[in-house]
């Protein structure tokens, strides 16, 4: 899809997921993209305009009133002050990547994720991609093992009545129950939204089918690069004398899951104020388009696309990728004044390019960007490209290594900061994780290795269940753990 496409489309028209926006001070009205969660208690707000400049100012300054965080005092309080979701049960149901990736991040903070799988209904990310040399398994999975991490592991055959009561009585003592299975996977086996809350009824519970609850296409699966591709993400990218190119690691599944640990919030924190659990549907495709940014906006209001361009800007030159000494090194440029441009001439030591007329402005740099890029290259290539970089950003230039992955996992040292060797307990195995961006307090939060297989049958039914030995291996006979 384009955004011409879109908007044309019927599952998005069904579903109303675009809204008018009224321009401020115009008063033209606009077609935007609405907010991809939808709330069963709280609905997300639609079709609200920015506000103009200082608009707000006379309410802000007159003082708002302070919401008290009597949850967040006591968590600090007790040490927890990193780790601000400590106390938060989640039952998860979740399977692949963006569902396994937004409770990652909730174990991260600090909740209880309890990962519910079976030999039926196996995570199938268990078995594909990278595996460590030699004699892998389910437990060795390199994507797994990413998407996992923190988290708690049970098995539950839920093809089994007692299976189904075991589950709700999980959720009976748990905050919140997420999913990603198509829409109503969950109902058919008695844990849908309706049945959970007369279980626990402040209950939140986050679903994330890839094209929601409602609409011609609800019942349609997708990996990343269907949704990307639907999105409107790969018809946007790359170049316009090229096939669309879309993004190798399947954005989607590495965006969505901020919209939804964002949603959760919300709910959390609608909870702590009123004691209401609700439900959350988020929509996996309808995340990915609000990555286009002012493209629906622009197809709508004069039925224009945006131009393909590559590492170009439409509004400032130069900005690209330019060569470096070595075997496909490159470095990202970007001058977004002419005081950058003089900064970058200068550490080029170039000052035949800012005296050239055609690049004096950054219009005249737009208008010549062919050969601007031409000399720059020309220049950059003949530099080693790190030591370019800190050249650059010494000098308040825009500038970083294009990296590949030995870069980051070797070279770029600031970077390693955030990626985290885990060892595993039994194997000998370290996998190298990545930690979350945001850090509480300047602190990360500390990472343990994902779970093995059922590797926490017993403490989550004995412990939380109170389920005995005896009965535990009944259960594991009759293949109801399992």
């Amino acid at each position: 899809n384009d955004a011409r496409d879109l908007l044309e489309d019927e599952h998005l028209q069904v579903r109303e997921f675009f809204t008018s926006v009224t321009v401020p001070q115009s008063g033209h009205d606009v077609i935007d993209v609405s907010a991809p969660y939808r709330f069963s208690e709280t609905p997300a707000l639609r079709g609200l305009s920015a506000p103009v400049h200082g608009a707000d100012s006379a309410e802000i300054l007159a003082g708002l009133p302070a919401i008290a965080s009597p949850a967040r005092s006591e968590a600090v309080s007790k040490g927890h002050h990193y780790r601000p979701l400590a106390g938060i049960r989640v039952c998860d149901f979740t399977w692949m990547l963006a569902g396994p990736l937004t409770t990652r991040v909730l174990a991260d903070y600090g909740a209880d994720v309890i990962k519910i799988e079976s030999e039926s209904r196996i995570d199938t990310i268990r078995l594909m991609g990278a595996q460590p040399s030699g004699t892998g398994s389910i437990n060795t999975n390199g994507v797994y093992n990413d998407a996992s991490a923190n988290k708690r592991a049970i098995r539950l055959n839920l093809n089994t009545s007692r299976g189904i009561e075991l589950a709700k009585e999980l959720v009976a003592k748990s905050d919140i129950v997420t999913n990603n299975y198509t829409p109503d996977r969950m109902d058919r086996w008695g844990l849908g939204y309706e049945d959970l809350r007369k279980i626990k009824s402040d209950i939140i519970m986050l679903t994330l089918p890839v094209m929601g609850g409602s609409g011609p296409y609800r019942g349609y699966g997708s990996y990343g690069n269907g949704v990307i591709a639907y999105g409107g993400l790969s018809s946007n990218m790359g170049f316009e004398d090229r096939a669309p190119v879309g993004i190798a690691p399947l954005y989607s599944d590495f965006a969505a899951p901020y919209s939804a640990v964002s949603a959760l919030m919300s709910a959390l924190f609608y909870r702590e104020k009123t004691g209401v659990g609700q439900f959350i549907e988020l929509s996996q495709a309808e995340a990915t388009i609000n990555l286009m940014g002012t493209g629906i906006m622009e197809a709508a209001s004069n039925g224009d696309l945006p131009p393909r361009i590559g590492n170009r800007s439409r509004d400032v030159a130069p900005h690209g990728a330019f060569p470096c000494l070595g075997d496909d090194r490159w470095i990202a440029i970007t001058c977004e004044s002419d005081d950058d441009w003089q900064r970058l001439t200068n550490v080029l030591a170039a000052q035949e390019l800012m005296d050239d007329p055609r690049f004096a402005t950054n219009f005249d740099r737009l208008k010549h960007e062919e050969a601007l890029e031409d000399e720059i290259g020309s220049r950059t290539k003949e530099r080693e490209v790190w030591e370019l970089m800190h050249e650059l950003q010494a000098e308040t230039v825009m500038a970083a290594v294009v990296e590949d992955l030995e870069d980051m996992v070797t070279r770029d040292l600031h970077l390693q900061r955030h990626l985290v060797p885990v060892q595993g307990d039994d194997d000998g195995l370290t996998f190298l994780t990545h930690a979350q961006p945001a850090r509480i307090d300047g602190k990360l939060a500390p990472i343990k290795r994902s779970p093995r297989w059922g590797e926490h049958d017993t403490e989550v039914y004995r412990d939380i269940l109170g389920l005995t030995e005896s009965e535990i291996v009944k259960l594991t006979a009759a293949e109801v753990i399992f």
